[in-house]
């Protein structure tokens, strides 16, 4: 990220402007922050655009239609004004680099890697196409490495600029290399032009070079290759080999009709993806440092700074449609003040959920329940006094774990169970709460431990499994508020969730190696052995369940309950042994009793006034309940 320009805004819209993070075809993109604190990128249009009436017609077109656009792999917009004198979109930031400046520091990916690269792609072209869009430009740049997977950014937009003056006069909208033949030739475009761009991006990650601009050749002379030569692969016992060579082939026919469409390319992608991390190691140190670098950016209060005289804030004044519903809809208003979100270390909606290979689902073993031998006696009063006094409890979080803990569908502010749960306790203590998004569950752990250490004021939620391990680790003690653990889901009826009555069967669980492991070592005694089928999500899971792939699912609790509750009429089950489940807690640093002991006082109090059962009924994980708070429960 740059400094910012003399000259440029201080602000855009509500978004304070922190820095820049680099220029494009349609504009100038920032940094910015968003009131509740969430970091953005906003794109800026350039001024001879903003001029033209007929691109602000496309721009409102697309950039309306881009806001449909859901799922794991792209970068959501939040926020736009069409109308101002500078238009200007806000989408997602994605806490990663793109995909050129890791090829060309790290140099090419591994086979899996770009196989989990084309499964990410493939599934955000699948998004982009099903919102009535094409891309139009993707490229390597365009593409973000994150920990989560790739994430595809500034789509929908380049359709806008496509037709304007600029390009009237002679300037290109697309990548040469990257643009398909039919681009090239200004024919009408499918998305087959996106799947072509695929093919290239996917040979230059596996290569390390354009297919068809490998030796930096002259503009004409990339046209030209594009338009009537076959493009420069590599040797075939080289880089790109086999069945991913074959795919990106058969993506960089000349011919539209002749390539594959995204939705085709998913299931392959996902199985030859494996099971491996998807970066190499030094890479995802990279990453996680470069997360935990953005806790250090400016915090200042909200509000938006005095704008001088010569930086504009750019805003039209014009009312705009409302913001995406969260999942699901909010409770009705209690009168209590909604917590504030105090940074956002990645990218919003986009890291709601992750890719297969990299999901990690964790159960306690010890029991669920509470223990009776150590359930401290209630204290009085409304908390510590650092508390008291500070008036604001931070809530460092981190999961991606829709019910419990995840980004709404604006990306712009928290949710979950252990969300309004948080806020409960902030309200029954008298303290405002604000939730500070740490990027990882250690990360959030960390965060309370550190900035908690002399103030009793920090705790962490992100799902944690509670044991003498995590907390020795951690350096924390849990307050444990609900039980998580394994289960079935399932069409048929009458299972009971105990595993034994998988064994014999086909079941469908997450393709990575710590699920399909655990899966493994959970049925090793089963008579007839279990054969496991991987997919990438929830919604392939009960999809393969329900054409008869597979006999059952099998997932964590929370997340089969979330499924059964956003599709009713699925028909599908949810089987819940309380054998496979564990305590989960909120995160409270080591010695800070006092603090835990009035997170605990207020837990016990909305256990018995019902509150609490609401809460897990709210977001349709009742089984999840615990008969009581405990602390440290999990052994």
């Amino acid at each position: 990220m740059e400094p910012l320009h003399p000259g440029d805004p201080s602000a855009v819209g509500p978004y304070r402007l922190l820095g820049r993070l680099g220029a494009g075809g349609m504009g100038q993109v920032f940094l910015g922050r968003a009131p509740a604190g969430t970091l953005v990128a906003v794109k800026v249009v350039r001024g001879e655009l903003a001029r033209e009436p007929d691109f602000r017609r496309r721009f409102r077109t697309e950039v309306a239609a881009s806001r449909r656009v859901g799922g794991t792999w792209t970068a959501p917009v939040l926020d736009f004004d069409t109308e101002s004198p500078i238009p200007w979109v806000a989408t997602g930031y994605v806490a990663g680099p793109p995909l050129r400046e890791v090829v060309e520091r790290h140099g090419p990916l591994a086979e899996h890697s770009v196989w989990a690269l084309a499964y990410g792609l493939a599934g955000a072209l699948t998004a982009v196409h099903g919102s009535g869009l094409i891309h139009r430009d993707l490229k390597p740049s365009n593409v973000m490495v994150t920990l989560e997977g790739p994430r595809v950014i500034d789509f929908g937009i380049a359709r806008a600029v496509d037709a304007s003056a600029i390009t009237r006069t002679g300037a290109m909208v697309g990548s040469p290399g990257y643009m398909p033949p039919e681009q090239i030739k200004g024919e009408a475009v499918t998305g087959a032009a996106d799947v072509f761009a695929l093919g290239a991006v996917l040979a230059y990650a596996a290569t390390g070079v354009s297919p068809f601009a490998w030796d930096g050749a002259h503009l004409h002379t990339v046209l030209y290759r594009v338009m009537h030569e076959p493009p420069q692969l590599g040797p075939p016992d080289g880089l790109l080999t086999g069945e991913l060579r074959a795919l990106v082939a058969r993506c960089l026919s000349k011919q539209p009709g002749e390539r594959p469409s995204p939705e085709a390319i998913v299931p392959a992608a996902r199985r030859l993806a494996g099971t491996a991390f998807w970066l190499p190691p030094e890479l995802t140190t990279r990453l996680r440092q470069n997360a935990a670098a953005l806790r250090t950016l400016d915090e200042t209060p909200p509000a938006l700074p005095p704008v001088a005289p010569d930086r504009t804030t750019y805003v039209s004044g014009v009312s705009k449609p409302p913001p995406l519903p969260a999942y699901p809809p909010p409770a009705p208003a209690s009168g209590r003040r909604r917590g504030r979100y105090a940074l956002a270390a990645g990218a919003g909606a986009l890291a709601l959920a992750a890719a297969a290979w990299l999901v990690v689902a964790n159960a306690g073993e010890g029991e669920a329940g509470p223990r009776a031998d150590h359930r401290p006696t209630p204290t009085t009063g409304s908390g510590p006094a650092d508390l008291r006094s500070v008036g604001v409890l931070t809530v460092h979080v981190a999961d991606r774990h829709p019910p419990v803990l995840f980004l709404d569908e604006a990306g712009s502010d928290p949710a979950g169970f252990e969300v309004e749960l948080a806020e409960e306790i902030g309200e029954r203590l008298g303290v405002e709460v604000e939730f500070s998004d740490a990027g990882d569950d250690e990360l959030a752990a960390g965060a309370a431990v550190t900035e908690g250490a002399e103030s009793a004021t920090h705790l962490a939620m992100a799902d944690f499994t509670d044991s003498s391990e995590t907390r020795a680790e951690l350096g924390v003690d849990f307050v444990n508020h609900y039980a998580n653990g394994w289960a079935v889901m399932s069409d048929a009826p009458g299972l009971s969730g105990d595993l034994s009555e998988l064994c014999g069967t086909t079941v469908a669980t997450y393709s990575d190696r710590d699920m399909v492991g655990r899966l493994q070592r959970l049925t090793e005694d089963c008579p007839e052995p279990v054969e496991v089928a991987g997919f990438g999500s929830r919604d392939e899971m009960a999809a393969a369940v329900r054409e008869g792939e597979a006999e059952a699912a099998f997932l964590l609790y929370s997340q089969a309950a979330a499924y059964r509750a956003d599709n009713p009429d699925s028909g599908m089950n949810v089987a819940f042994d309380r054998q496979y489940a564990g305590p989960r807690g909120i995160a409270v640093p080591s010695g800070q009793e006092a603090l835990r002991e009035a997170v605990f006082t207020t837990l016990t109090t909305l256990f018995e006034d019902g509150t609490y059962a609401a809460l897990l009924d709210r977001w349709s994980i009742p089984e999840a309940a615990l008969d009581t708070p405990d602390i440290n429960a999990g052994g």
